[in-house]
């Protein structure tokens, strides 16, 4: 493959270029954020796959973990507080970002409410009309909305302007179906049905552990956040009962900021501190839950060796259908001290849970077929054809070799009402021209 730049080696190819708009509810560390640990983790399963990708991150500051070779990341204000966040969407702010000197071939949306607006933007005031897809892990459906007005309307019309959206579980997308039923009609919810696409969040191999811990100190964890959507207090009931019946555990509350009991603990450290303390685990609680929701709290401990006893809910049978479940309190009470008794029944459920996760929750098969549909998406499309004014772009591209995108659009003196894609298609579908692996999109011409 040719290389050129002034200053920099910089690979030519066909360049995909993808805007990713983001969904942050924890900016005090957006380390710790949700999309920040999803967004890292698709993009470096994705280059591991494809070199061709260039991804355009809307962030509110610097964000270190994200800083690969193939990102820009831009930045803009948001509030911090999740219902004010999702209806703060600054037009000119993000039109000044949309200019024409950049290019976007495919739109990766992690906010459905903010989708029909970024897309109207894009579609309205720019040239720009990219295909939109992305991924949401949190909805408002009203068994989980702890604010006054929750934003579920705006999630749907969101919603309904991508090709696909990726959610966790299928129980996560019948709970967004069935209220959607209660002001949408059916042809609207056969659109969402076919929209909302399920992706396991699974892990990586290489986070597997090799072989469990088959002799584990007697703690029993809880690395879930200890709020009341994890049915926290049910919990805690839970340890409570067992601790009348033998006194010879502790509970590990990672998330929790102090002990609430005298057989708790909260110690703290990095990932992989984390997960060394998971290998010395003895058993893991998965609580019923209000959300649907993908658990990657019970994921780690799974890589781990940890054994968890779940809810019995269909979203922890899409997680490890071969796990054991309970029904209430009582029936938790009771798997939780059978496992505590016997240590060879914990291990056999501690390999179990380890084949399951290797044979089943790999997140790069997903990624491996969302890397698919992002080509797919690109081959529907919409291409130029053979018109007069495609002929003078190559012709420029070809006797100059290097034209960037600005000087493509100045000679062109376009207004907005002119489609940009259509030609960008076209020219990456040429034989001939090539676009710069950079943040800015230069056409070079190859022999």
């Amino acid at each position: 493959m040719n290389l050129f730049d002034i200053g920099k080696e910089i690979k030519h190819q066909k360049t995909v270029r993808l805007l990713v708009y983001p969904n942050i509810t924890f900016q005090k560390d957006l380390e710790k954020d949700s999309y920040i640990q999803v967004i890292k983790k698709q993009i470096t399963l994705l280059n591991q796959l494809r070199d061709d990708l260039w991804f355009y991150l809307i962030l509110p500051c610097p964000v270190p973990s994200l800083d690969f070779d193939n990102v820009t990341q831009w930045f803009i204000d948001y509030p911090t507080y999740p219902p004010t966040m999702r209806s703060h969407f600054v037009v000119p702010k993000i039109q000044k970002m949309l200019s024409g000197d950049m290019d976007f071939d495919l739109v990766m949306s992690h906010l459905p409410e903010h989708t029909h607006a970024l897309k109207n933007v894009m579609y309205n005031v720019t040239h720009h009309t990219p295909q939109f897809f992305g991924y949401s892990h949190w909805f408002d459906v009203k068994e989980v909305v702890a604010w006054s007005l929750d934003s579920f309307k705006q999630n749907i019309t969101g919603l309904l302007e991508y090709d696909r959206c990726y959610l966790n579980t299928q129980a996560q997308k019948n709970l967004v179906l069935n209220q959607a039923k209660e002001t949408f009609n059916d042809a609207t919810i056969s659109k969402l049905d076919d929209i909302l696409t399920v992706q396991h969040l699974g892990v990586d191999a290489k986070d597997i552990l090799d072989t469990i811990n088959e002799t584990p100190e007697k703690i029993i964890v809880f690395n879930h956040r200890p709020d009341t959507y994890k049915n926290f207090k049910g919990f805690m009931k839970v340890c409570d009962e067992l601790w009348k019946i033998r006194q010879d555990f502790k509970v590990w509350i990672p998330l929790l900021d102090k002990p609430n009991r005298d057989y708790v603990i909260t110690d703290k450290g990095n990932k992989d501190w984390y997960y060394k303390e998971l290998q010395k685990c003895y058993v893991g609680f998965s609580p019923r839950q209000t959300y649907g929701g993908w658990s990657v709290s019970t994921t780690d401990g799974m890589m781990n060796g940890v054994p968890f006893i779940m809810y019995n809910d269909t979203y922890y049978h899409e997680l490890n259908s071969n796990g054991d479940f309970f029904d209430n309190d009582h029936d938790a009470v009771m798997l939780l001290n059978t496992y505590l008794d016997d240590p060879r029944y914990r291990n056999e459920e501690a390999d179990k849970a380890l084949d399951w996760i290797r044979n089943k929750l790999i997140y790069s098969d997903e990624i491996v077929k969302m890397s698919n549909y992002m080509d797919e998406l690109l081959s529907k499309q919409k291409t130029m054809g053979d018109s007069d004014k495609l002929k003078e772009i190559i012709g420029w591209i070809k006797d100059r070799k290097r034209i960037t995108k600005t000087e493509i659009m100045t000679n062109l003196n376009w207004g907005r009402g002119i489609k940009w894609t259509p030609y960008r298609r076209a020219l990456m579908n040429h034989p001939n021209i090539f676009d710069v692996y950079d943040s800015e999109p230069v056409y070079i011409w190859r022999d």
